[in-house]
């Protein structure tokens, strides 16, 4: 879903007992904004709680969508959230210092 100084940003192993995603929707017309303002949304859903938490990335399986790897074992959602909220505001740390950009052909591509 992301790329690193122009190369594809490996997603952790998959581990259905210590893996959580957390999944944030958008829509057709966010495409107009920059990497950075679809960033300010992924904090944003995540804080108020607007997103899905399931046991795979579904950004492979569904357009319009970023998951969030959350590796490791939680006790529960608000541990989960807690640390994807962290890992999302490290992204939009680097999308804004410029050293990583979003997929955007994988996020916005049609159905």
């Amino acid at each position: 879903m992301f790329y690193q100084n122009g190369r594809l940003i490996q997603e952790l192993e998959y581990n259905p007992r210590g893996t959580n995603w957390v999944n944030i929707f958008f829509n057709a017309r966010d495409y107009r904004c920059d990497d950075l303002a679809i960033m300010r949304t992924v904090v944003t859903c995540i804080r108020t709680r607007v997103v899905s938490i399931t046991g795979h990335a579904m950004h492979h399986d569904i357009p319009l969508c970023i998951s969030i790897q959350v590796p490791g074992e939680h006790g529960d959602k608000e541990s989960i959230l807690a640390t994807a909220e962290l890992l999302a505001e490290y992204l939009r740390g680097q999308v804004a210092r410029g050293s990583v950009n979003i997929n955007r052909s994988l996020l916005f591509r049609r159905r």
